[in-house]
């Protein structure tokens, strides 16, 4: 129970990795708000939540991109729940497009979901931990585009790129309010993003396997267990940081 009593809120948390992460969350002690845009995902996780744990979990709903929303949910878990100790921003979306044609919608979509979220949540969040005084814990999640090209995702590399670079400014700015910034960086994930482009044919599971020396795809939980030490106090002198959770990808040197 490493996070007992503290209090979690976790964008992206009606499904995939943000879900798995509110529930080992909750499974470790901390009351859970969940936050996203579809109402029936984020009740769907906080009925497995309150049936699996005693933990207390609200349901927000919000688009992370828009201040007015973000603000909104923020100060509905501070209502509820008097204060927030950690933030995980896991709400994201991708877009692999050709760059050469790829709509400038499409690209502004993909930088205010993924950038623009997890900047007006820290913000949100942040400005209220140093105003309490206790510290705190943010996590935002990148991805392997991040640190590695793959054609075809020009708005999605960018906006992990993005967050991975925040990350490291709020680390060094708030560190002296005792908040730690890190970011999760995952591999090939089976998310339902993931399993969709799986579908459509635009990832090659075998060709991926073959690079991971992990040998297999990811699963939501390998990103739960690394999201619940940064937010505990056994990462209290890790900031500004990612942690690659990829099955040895990156380190894979040999194609």
């Amino acid at each position: 129970m490493r996070l007992q009593d503290k209090v979690a809120l976790v964008t992206g948390g009606g499904r995939g990795i943000g879900a798995a992460i509110a529930r080992r969350m909750a499974s470790e002690g901390a009351k859970v708000c969940l936050v996203s845009r579809t109402q029936a995902e984020l009740q769907a996780q906080a009925a497995w939540i309150r049936e699996h744990t005693e933990a207390d979990v609200l349901v927000a709903v919000g688009d992370v991109g828009n201040p007015e929303d973000v603000e909104r949910t923020v100060r509905e878990a501070v209502a509820h729940f008097g204060h927030i100790d950690i933030l995980v921003n896991c709400a994201g979306i991708s877009i692999a497009h050709a760059s050469v044609d790829l709509p400038f919608e499409r690209w502004k979509q993909c930088l205010n979901v993924n950038l623009d979220g997890t900047f007006l949540y820290c913000q949100a969040v942040g400005k209220r931990m140093i105003e309490r005084g206790q510290g705190g814990k943010i996590i935002n999640i990148t991805s392997l585009v991040a640190h590695a090209a793959i054609p075809e995702r020009a708005a999605y590399a960018a906006s992990k790129g993005g967050v991975k670079q925040l990350t490291q400014n709020l680390a060094l700015e708030w560190a002296k309010y005792n908040i730690q910034v890190n970011t999760i960086s995952p591999g090939f994930i089976m998310t339902e993003i993931v399993r969709d482009y799986i579908a459509r044919g635009v990832h090659k599971p075998e060709k991926m396997v073959a690079r991971i020396p992990a040998g297999r795809m990811g699963e939501v939980d390998d990103i739960a267990g690394p999201a619940v030490f940064l937010a505990s106090s056994d990462s209290n002198y890790m900031t500004g940081t990612t942690l690659l959770v990829d099955g040895g990808f990156l380190a894979n040197g040999y194609v």
